[in-house]
This record gives C-alpha cells, sequence and structure tokens, in this order.
C-alpha cells in the first residue's frame, strides 16, 4: 500500500515522541560517518514540532530501524514527511532520469525490454527488467547494463523459466523516495494495472529497489513478486569447476526491511567460489551513498570509498550486488577514482553469466583482464 495518509502521519509523530535520545541509531547511521548528521537530533526537533528542520539528506538506508530500543521507525517517518514537502530540486542527482520518469507517467510508453532470451507470452511469470535502459543511456561508467536484462533471461531460461518480458512503467522508487506521491501514484497505478490486465502471477525483478517498491508499495494482491536470486538459488545447478575465487556481497539498502540476505550468497556459493562477508553487512551494512538519486556529493563519495576499502581489506577479486544503483555508484567512484582498485564490481547475473558462460573469473583470468 501506498504510504502518505494522515492518520498513519499522526501515529508516526507519537512514536517519534516516545524516542529514547540514546544514540543508538546515531552510532549505526552511515551518513554519521562523514558528516556532521544526527539522527538522535532529528527526531528530538520531530518530537518537538520542528518539521520544517527535518534534515533530507536523510538515505533511508534502515540501519536506525535495526537498533532503535523503542522500535521508533526513523526511515518511514522520513518518508512520510517527504510526501508532504517534497525535496528541493536541487537535491535530486542526475535530474534527466527523474525527468524521464515524469514524461513516462504521462505517455504510454514502458521501459525498453529489447533484451535476448526465450520468452512466453502465454506464461504465467512477467519478467521486469526496470530502467535498464536508461542507465545505459545516461550513465557512462564503464558497465554495460544491458547484459542484466540479457543475463537475467538466459538464466530463467537455464532453470525453465521463459518469462513474459514487461514493459511497464518505472516502478517510481526514487520519485517516492524524493517525496513526489503524486508521481509515483500515477506509475503504480498504471504498472498494478497492466500486471492485473496481463495474469501476472509471479512478477520476477533483478533490480533490489523494484522488488522493494512492488512488495512494500504496491498493492499486487494475488501476485507473488520475486527477486531472480530467490529462483536461481532453488534451481540453478551447481557449477562443475571451482577456483580459489574470492568474492563478496554488497547487500543493498532496498533488501534490508524484508532482510533478503541469504539468496544472493546462496547462489554464489554454487557458482563455486569463497564468499567472503565485508565487516559491515546485512543489518548494518554501509549504503553506497545515494538514496533516491539525491545528494551525489562529497559525502556520498566518502561512503561508497568506505564500502570499497572494506573489499579491498577482504582481498575480493570481485565484488557483486543486486542494485543497478549500487553498482552505477561503486563503478564511477572507481571509474573516476585516482586510487587503483584491483577488484570488479559487478552485477550478481552479470557475474553469474559470464562464469557460466565460459569459466570466466578464475583467479588467473581476472589477473588478465583490466575490465570485462
Amino acid at each position: 500500500m501506498c504510504p502518505f495518509h494522515e492518520e498513519e502521519k499522526e501515529e508516526l509523530l507519537q512514536i517519534a515522541r516516545i524516542c529514547y535520545q540514546c544514540g543508538e541509531c546515531t552510532g549505526a547511521c552511515p551518513l554519521r560517518r562523514v558528516s556532521k548528521f544526527n539522527p538522535r537530533e532529528m527526531i528530538r526537533e520531530l518530537a518537538i514540532g520542528k518539521e520544517s528542520n527535518v534534515d533530507q539528506r536523510c538515505l533511508l538506508c534502515d540501519n536506525c530501524y535495526f537498533v532503535c530500543p523503542q522500535g521508533v521507525d526513523i526511515p518511514s517517518l522520513i518518508l512520510d514527511l517527504r510526501g508532504n514537502k517534497p525535496v528541493g530540486e536541487s537535491l535530486v542527482a542526475h535530474r534527466v532520469l527523474s525527468q524521464i520518469t515524469y514524461f513516462m507517467a504521462r505517455s504510454e510508453r514502458g521501459v525498453p525490454v529489447d533484451f535476448r532470451g526465450e520468452v512466453d507470452d502465454d506464461s504465467d511469470y512477467g519478467y521486469f527488467p526496470g530502467c535498464l535502459g536508461y542507465l545505459d543511456l545516461f550513465m557512462d561508467v564503464g558497465v554495460n547494463f544491458r547484459e542484466i536484462g540479457d543475463y537475467s533471461l538466459s538464466l530463467l531460461n537455464l532453470i525453465g523459466v521463459k518469462p513474459r518480458l514487461l514493459s511497464l512503467k518505472c516502478c517510481g522508487h526514487d520519485v517516492l523516495f524524493q517525496g513526489d506521491v503524486a508521481l509515483f501514484q500515477q506509475l503504480a497505478s498504471h504498472n498494478e494495472r497492466t500486471i492485473r490486465e496481463q495474469g501476472i502471477k509471479k512478477l520476477i525483478v533483478s533490480c533490489a529497489e523494484g522488488y522493494s517498491t512492488f512488495r512494500r508499495y504496491y498493492n499486487l494482491e494475488g501476485v507473488e513478486v520475486i527477486h531472480i536470486a530467490e529462483l536461481l538459488s532453488e534451481r540453478l545447478p551447481e557449477f562443475k569447476h571451482t577456483n580459489d575465487l574470492r568474492v563478496a556481497y554488497h547487500d543493498p539498502c532496498a533488501f534490508k526491511r524484508t532482510r533478503f540476505y541469504d539468496a544472493p550468497r546462496k547462489v554464489l556459493k554454487k557458482a563455486g567460489v569463497t564468499v567472503v562477508e565485508l565487516a559491515h553487512s546485512r543489518n548494518n551494512a554501509l549504503c553506497c551513498g545515494i538514496s533516491g538519486m539525491m545528494n551525489c556529493n562529497d559525502q556520498s563519495k566518502a561512503l561508497r570509498a568506505l564500502r570499497l576499502q572494506e573489499a579491498e581489506d577482504k582481498d575480493v577479486d570481485v565484488l557483486v550486488t543486486t542494485c543497478p544503483k549500487c553498482l552505477l555508484h561503486f563503478n564511477c567512484l572507481k571509474h573516476e577514482h585516482t586510487h587503483e582498485y584491483k577488484f570488479e564490481i559487478m552485477d550478481l547475473v552479470v557475474f553469474l553469466g559470464r562464469r557460466m558462460a565460459g569459466g570466466l573469473y578464475s583467479k588467473q583470468a581476472n589477473t588478465q583482464r583490466s575490465h570485462y
């Protein structure tokens, strides 16, 4: 269900007033590591009625949610408040993507879905690739985002699934997090209607933010929302070849509320690699620094540098994630940073697909290639 009902907002404010002011939220906040951002002070101001002073830099990463002894749901509270006072345009990075979402809501066209693979227009399964085509169009960071859609279809075909390709509109994650509720509701209404009209029973996504948005903020009763990692962890056969490749998995913030942690790690183990845990993972994983495509600045870059340093400290060969945004922003820093990161940063399905196709990413192959 979509948030932002007045009674829910008042209930959340009442919860804010029971805050202990213990500082657990501030200690868990990734943004606090690189700035003076203070969730505890933010909640104190809310409790005494200073809503206008709510800091809009909050990453909505959910770290504070897991440590609060009083159950104060700061991310949901901030999201509700942004619904009444959307963030300023100056805070929105990559505004062209938000503008595309705006025009998409007013046209009949959905996202590009011309990916390679076998499909079945009568299938109960539907695969929605998200906005990969637009990321490829505007984000030059050395990543071929189209591969995510191509390899998703290839892997689904491998486990016996021939889905319909769904040209829905953007799921609306970013505009929702920016506080543009009206635009989000337009997108959600269209997508909900389209999914029902096409008779989809199982909606497969390869994007962490899409998974979270469809599950938490859409009304899709009778439709099972599945991340592709779930199906692959259950059905993908174990790879015959193994090696000493060390792979770390970065938990996207979008997976935290549903605690979607095990499936990506399970399928990586099936691929015959050593799965390495970063210093911060699962509930307390560090954010990539970008929430709803907002605040792409020195602070967000510092957060990314901290996360990449964790991977470097573990001497990994590949850092894998399941969020195109994290993939984008980690590679952006790697692309422009003077420090040489020796590991690759890849989406889960691309890593699996390339490895399946030719045994790529052995230790030897990884040292011979600077970029795949």
